[in-house]
Parts: structure tokens; C-alpha cells; sequence
């Protein structure tokens, strides 16, 4: 390409060529030529072999050196006048950077022998490089080390932060109690940011919304706000951090606070708090930076700091969780007690009778229930009775039953007057969801004769040598569930040798794994298989038949048993 007169006039002042002299120039502007170059343009690439000098004319062109990250290292920025590619043709080594125009340009370029001839030639243009490139390795030098020194510096910024980070795990990690954890966290967060106050809210997920403890009046008060509304409900709800530089420009800032304290609020950094599986567990809210603006290192310890924040605020709740099961199990230790102290502790010594009873709860506490009552040398109250439901709810009716049933018997109520009376007195103190069945009967000693009325219970089995087993059905229906419904009265007479079981429906109701249920005929076979043992024995036969029927099944239900038996 021809090379212009004015291209020409201006590489005479370049750098280099302006110590030449007008002869010698005159004989190397033969030699020129013009070369044009695009903004982008790639002009020489690393690793490539260069074959001339090149002299900048027009524009300007970067020297770079690749890296790694793909961004590469900015060594030079070359404008009208430079020159680049003289290293190349005094080593003869393929080139260690590359060279991108900048802006659209031109430049004038020399061959290798045309430069090799002035620098063996002219001595002045062989000093004039030797100073240039003695100034660029001297600007090298000086970017380098302070290259070297920044690095260094955001070295010990990373490792002082890590350390703090460190420092600040050790400390949200000190408390187990979550009040106490709260005021860490935050504590340590405005220290190490350097911010005025702030706040840590907690998501209730229930309720959907944020809370926090504060301290109002020297007193620790919660306050709640909804999820999304807010600058901390955004982000409590986007997850994305925000870092306000100026509070009064941002829709969403409430100047409510800053009205009502005179407090002025001017930055703001809230950051999401998130725990080991990612999920947003509360969020962190710092206000005023004390120097200036929240960077975005300040972004990135609140982020690491809130993952250690998160573990140790679930580890707070889980060890919340844990004494709160303590002081269940022991109030549950307590009210199996308790329940164990209301079923009679030994049974009545009655002439011509053996006696036993006993109730193995599916939990701690159960709600089966039996009682034998003294009413007389003669005469005995016995009953067996299940609430309904399980556990602390049933215990504590069962309780309620126990006392309502002594009370009447003490009053020296009939079976039927009793179940009346008890009825009348549960569905006045209990709602309908609630109630029991029940079997209460009166045994004379004297006449062997034994009064009941059955409240919608499993119906006893009466068994005697001489006839079929009899069921104990006469009654009414269930106990406390409707005010003033009818109950009956009926008898049987215990001959010598006869035997009453009654019994919960934990026993027939008894479950395999196959889902098949003890049932009544089994319970039938037993009592007759075992009806000339002690009353004792049978019981524990039938307890030992269901656990061979059940298996590895769980027990499901309570299960009691109240055995009478004449002896002959």
C-alpha cells in the first residue's frame, strides 16, 4: 500500500525516528508502508513471529499479556508517536503479548532488515531505543511491583476478613439460648461492618411473617412485620440483598421509625439470611455505616457470616426443642404416676372371691381405667371404663371419671343412678367430642348377686361349667356425650365356679401384622382353656395370648382386664 505524505510526516516526529537524520529518513521512507487498523482489530497476537517495527501514525492500540481468567494483564497503552514490536526483532522470539487497536487507526511499518540496518548504522537511533526501552522496562518494573503490592494488600484485606469471619463463627456459636444468640448476631455483625444498629428478623413460616426481639423502655419487646412489605419483607421474600445508599430515596423505606425515635436513618445493608440447604431463614438489617457507604465486601462477610449465623440460630432452636420434649417426657413421667397412683393398688379381699385386675397403656399415660370400691363388708363397686383418645387428654378425663364414679358410690347410687348421674356430670364439663364407656356393677358378697349397667363398653363375658358363655349388654350408651339419656339396670348370679371378665377393647381390637384382630373367639377360647386358674393367671395368660397374636406389631391401644371369680 502507498504510503501517504502525511502518514510520513508524522512518523518523522515519531519517538524513534526523530533523532534520525533527514538523510538517513530520506533513504528509509522508501521503505515504509502504510498498514490500517479497526477498533478490536487484533494487530499481533501472543505467540506469533513479527517481522517488522511498527510506528503509530493515527489511533491508539493496548499491550496485553493472556492470563488464565481469559481478561488478560493491560502492560502498555501505545498512542501517535509509540512504536511496538522492536523486542521481537532483537531477540527473535515469537511475540509474549498481544496487540489490539483500540480505536481505528494507521500506522507505518519497517521491515526487519530496514530496522537491523539503523540499529547497526545509526548510533543515535540505537541510543534512542535502548532509552525507550529502558523507561518501558522501568514503567514495568514500577506496575509490577505495584501490581505486586495491591495483591499483596488485598491479600491480608481477604485473610484479616477470614480471620474476623472466623472470629465472628467462634462467637455466634457461644449461645445455645436464641434470645441471648439474637443480640450476638447482631452485635457482631455491626462491629466487624462498622454500622450504627440494625436488626435480625426470623421468618414464622405459620404465620408468614417476620419477628424480632428488641429492647423498648429497658424491656426486650417482639414486634412482627408482614412477609413483602418492607424493605426487609423484599428481601425476606426475593432473597436478593439490598445495599441503599441514600434510605429516603428508596420507595420502599418507612420514615415512620425515624419520626417517632428522631433517629436518622441514611444507609442500609439487608442481606438474607440462609441456612445449609439454601433456604431463607430469617434477615439480617444493618443502618448507618459509620464511615461512608456498605461495600460490597461489607455484602459478601454479612453473606458469609449469616450461613454461621443460620446453623447456629437452628441449633438454638433444636436445643429449645429438645428441653421443651425434656419437660414433656417429664411431665408425662409425672402424669403416668400420678394415674398409676389412681388404679387401686391391691384388690379387695372379698370371702368366696378371687379378684384381679390390670391396664397396660399403648403410651406413658393411658385412658382405660378400673377401680374396685368398698361400699360395705357386703358390698363391692367395680368398674372398668375407656376414654376416648390417647394419651395426657385421656389420662386427665379418666381422672375426672375416676372421682365422679367414687363420689356416687359413696352416695350409695345404683348401678343405674351411678351411670346417670356420671353421665349428667361429664357432658356438663366436657364437650361432645369427648366421652367414655363404661361398666359399672355392684357385687354382693351374701347373694353372690352382681348389679351392672353398661355404658357402651365391650360387653363383659360371664362363664360358668353348666351353660353357654352370657354377655353383660343391658345399659344405655355412651357416657358424656348427651345429657340425659336413658340407662338400664341388669343382673346376673355368680354360681360356684363362675367367671366375669371384662375387658378393654385394646384386647380384642389387638392387631397382627397382617392386619387380623384377636377378636372375641379367641378371648373365648382362652378364658375357657384357663377358666379354673387363679384370676391372676388368667390375666396374665390372656396378656401373653394377644402379644403372641400381635407379634411385632406395636401395641395400638390400651389394654385392661378385670377379673372376678366364685370360687367353689
Amino acid at each position: 500500500m502507498k504510503t501517504s505524505s502525511q502518514s510520513l510526516e508524522r512518523v518523522r516526529h515519531n519517538i524513534l525516528f526523530e533523532v534520525v537524520s533527514d538523510e538517513t529518513f530520506h533513504v528509509l521512507r522508501k521503505k515504509l508502508h502504510e498498514q490500517h487498523f479497526n477498533a478490536g482489530e487484533v494487530i499481533i497476537d501472543a505467540g506469533s513471529s513479527s517481522e517488522q517495527l511498527c510506528l503509530m501514525v493515527e489511533g491508539r492500540v493496548k499491550i496485553t499479556t493472556p492470563t488464565k481468567n481469559g481478561k488478560g494483564n493491560l502492560l502498555a497503552l501505545l498512542h501517535e508517536g509509540d512504536f511496538f514490536g522492536e523486542l521481537e526483532l532483537v531477540d527473535g522470539r515469537p511475540r509474549s503479548s498481544q496487540v489490539v487497536a483500540v480505536d481505528n487507526g494507521t500506522l507505518l511499518t519497517l521491515a526487519k532488515e530496514d530496522f537491523e540496518y539503523l540499529l547497526n548504522n545509526c548510533h543515535p537511533f540505537a541510543v534512542r531505543l535502548l532509552e525507550v526501552s529502558s523507561i518501558r522496562l522501568r514503567a514495568l518494573n514500577y506496575y509490577f511491583v505495584r501490581s505486586m503490592e495491591r495483591s499483596v494488600s488485598q491479600l491480608s484485606a481477604e485473610i484479616n476478613r477470614f480471620e474476623c469471619l472466623i472470629e465472628a463463627a467462634k462467637t455466634v456459636n457461644s449461645s445455645l439460648e436464641l434470645d441471648k444468640l439474637l443480640f450476638i448476631i447482631m452485635d457482631t455483625a455491626l462491629t466487624v461492618v462498622g454500622g450504627e444498629r440494625g436488626t435480625l428478623y426470623l421468618i414464622d413460616e405459620t404465620k408468614q411473617e417476620l419477628w424480632s426481639k428488641v429492647l423498648k423502655d429497658a424491656e426486650i419487646v417482639e414486634i412482627r412485620l408482614p412477609m413483602g412489605k418492607g424493605i426487609a419483607g423484599h428481601v425476606a421474600v426475593t432473597g436478593k440483598v439490598l445495599n441503599i445508599a441514600d434510605a429516603y430515596s428508596e420507595p420502599r423505606f418507612n420514615p415512620e421509625i425515624d419520626m417517632r425515635t428522631g433517629y436518622r436513618t441514611k444507609t442500609i445493608l439487608c442481606s438474607p439470611m440462609r441456612n445449609k440447604e439454601g433456604k431463607i431463614i430469617g434477615v439480617l438489617q444493618l443502618l448507618n455505616k459509620r464511615a461512608g457507604t456498605f461495600t460490597h465486601e461489607d455484602e459478601n462477610f454479612i453473606a458469609a457470616l449469616s450461613v454461621h449465623a443460620s446453623i447456629a440460630i437452628e441449633n438454638a432452636r433444636l436445643y429449645e426443642q429438645e428441653k421443651a420434649l425434656a419437660r414433656m417426657q417429664e411431665e408425662v413421667r409425672l402424669a403416668a404416676k400420678i394415674q398409676l397412683d389412681l388404679l387401686p393398688k391391691t384388690v379387695p379381699q372379698i370371702a368366696g372371691y378371687d379378684v384381679a385386675g390390670k391396664t397396660l397403656p399403648a403410651r406413658a399415660v393411658g385412658g382405660d381405667y378400673f377401680d374396685f370400691i368398698p361400699i360395705d363388708g357386703d358390698h363391692y363397686a367395680v368398674c372398668i371404663g375407656d376414654v376416648s383418645g390417647k394419651g395426657l387428654p385421656a389420662s386427665l378425663l379418666m381422672a375426672n371419671v375416676q372421682a365422679t364414679l367414687r363420689a356416687q358410690t359413696l352416695h350409695g347410687a345404683s348401678p343405674k343412678e351411678c351411670i346417670s348421674r356420671t353421665n349428667t356430670l361429664l357432658s356438663q364439663s366436657t364437650d361432645s367430642e369427648k366421652f367414655v364407656t363404661l361398666v359399672y356393677g355392684i357385687l354382693c358378697a351374701t347373694d353372690h348377686r352382681f348389679c351392672y349397667t353398661n355404658g357402651g363398653h365391650e360387653n363383659p363375658i360371664y362363664l360358668t361349667d353348666s351353660s353357654e358363655p352370657i354377655r353383660l349388654k343391658t345399659g344405655g350408651t355412651l357416657v358424656g356425650m348427651t345429657e340425659g339419656m336413658p340407662f338400664d339396670e341388669g343382673a346376673i348370679t355368680f354360681e360356684p365356679g363362675g367367671l366375669l371378665v371384662m375387658f378393654s377393647d385394646g384386647v380384642t381390637e389387638a392387631m397382627n401384622v397382617d392386619g387380623e384382630q384377636f377378636g372375641e373367639k379367641r378371648l373365648e377360647e382362652v378364658l375357657k382353656k384357663n377358666r379354673h386358674i387363679s384370676a391372676q393367671k388368667i390375666i396374665e395368660n390372656l396378656i401373653r395370648a394377644v402379644g403372641n397374636h400381635v407379634g411385632t406389631n406395636p401395641q395400638s391401644d390400651d389394654i385392661t382386664l378385670v377379673v372376678i371369680k366364685r370360687l367353689t
